[in-house]
């Protein structure tokens, strides 16, 4: 399959990175639901909430494992956490699934995923609220674990046909940020007909992402954004993406950062689902440029990339 490749190298979106008037209502910018955290791994939730205010995000909420409200009374008001019932290991329950869904439906956006654990009920929830959810939903992080599990689960059950029926009928559009080992999995699970599945190995799949990403986005009728040197960003319909930010930290070492950047982006664009992909991988490749060129450090921290945004986003305006 040929697929027209777009380099980005600027901003191909500019609409998008709009100048807010001196007052605007905070609704204006998009409102998220961001689901996150567990007690092994409650930094994440932090850093996906701080790119996403940083992106210019109106509102958020997070959800949360009621335990860790200690953690979090001190970063965000009490009007922008959400408590949900926890399993024994301190982790997201089942229980929590109506709340979630019902929060849901006055966001613009979903978030699911960082540092939720792989618990096997937080599982169960987080493939529930896949589908439950009529929203945009981003999945990063244990977000994709879990799906991974489900596909899994309904190919034996179901079969191929059946698993990808199910996901375009899914209300609500699913973005999907992976990585070379995530989007393995799925190739070994899925066995596209495009595909000869005795090639299907980790070094086929990363010699031949640019023709692979658009077979699976179709497949799943879904937004991928395959985190790489060169990050992939591609729609249902095989619109191609190549993002180039020279001087740039790799995207798949941006655990919880780039999820909520795009994650606030799409918020901001509910019908520009693509474009806002684009729009937040770049300024996430853009603001680590920064942060390399401001800190002279050899390896940079999520914090670096998430302090530099608002530098990130007003060159960005500038390029423009």
């Amino acid at each position: 399959m040929s697929n027209k490749v777009v380099y980005q190298t600027k901003p191909l979106y500019p609409k998008l990175l709009w100048q807010r008037p001196v007052h605007y209502y905070k609704p204006e910018a998009g409102k998220i639901l961001v689901i996150a955290g567990s007690k092994s791994i409650s930094s994440l939730a932090i850093l996906t909430c701080e790119a996403a205010f940083r992106s210019g995000t109106g509102i958020l909420i997070l959800g949360f494992p009621e335990s860790l409200k200690s953690t979090y009374k001190d970063i965000l008001p009490d009007s922008m956490t959400l408590p949900l019932p926890e399993t024994p290991g301190h982790t997201l329950s089942l229980k929590s699934e109506s709340e979630l869904t019902l929060q849901a439906q006055a966001c613009d956006s979903v978030i699911i995923g960082p540092g939720l654990s792989q618990n096997s009920e937080t599982v169960h929830l987080i493939w529930n609220l896949i589908f439950a959810i009529n929203k945009s939903i981003l999945l990063d992080d244990d977000g994709i674990s879990a799906l991974i599990k489900g596909l899994e689960v309904i190919k034996r059950k179901d079969g191929n046909s059946f698993l990808i029926d199910y996901f375009h009928k899914k209300k609500g559009a699913l973005i999907l940020t992976l990585d070379l080992s995530s989007l393995f999995k799925i190739l070994q699970i899925l066995k596209p007909d495009e595909l000869d599945a005795k090639k299907i190995t980790l070094d086929y799949v990363s010699a031949h992402k640019r023709e692979i990403v658009p077979i699976l986005a179709r497949y799943l009728n879904s937004y991928l954004i395959l985190k790489d040197v060169d990050t992939i960003i591609c729609s249902p319909n095989e619109e191609l993406v190549v993002n180039k930010v020279e001087g740039a930290e790799s995207t798949k070492n941006s655990r919880g950062v780039l999820s909520g950047i795009v994650g606030s982006f799409v918020s901001q664009n509910p019908r520009q689902l693509f474009e806002a992909c684009c729009t937040g991988v770049y300024l996430c490749s853009l603001s680590s440029q920064i942060a390399y060129a401001k800190t002279q450090k050899t390896k940079l921290d999520p914090s670096d990339v998430i302090r530099f945004l608002p530098t990130a986003i007003k060159k960005a305006e500038e390029i423009i």
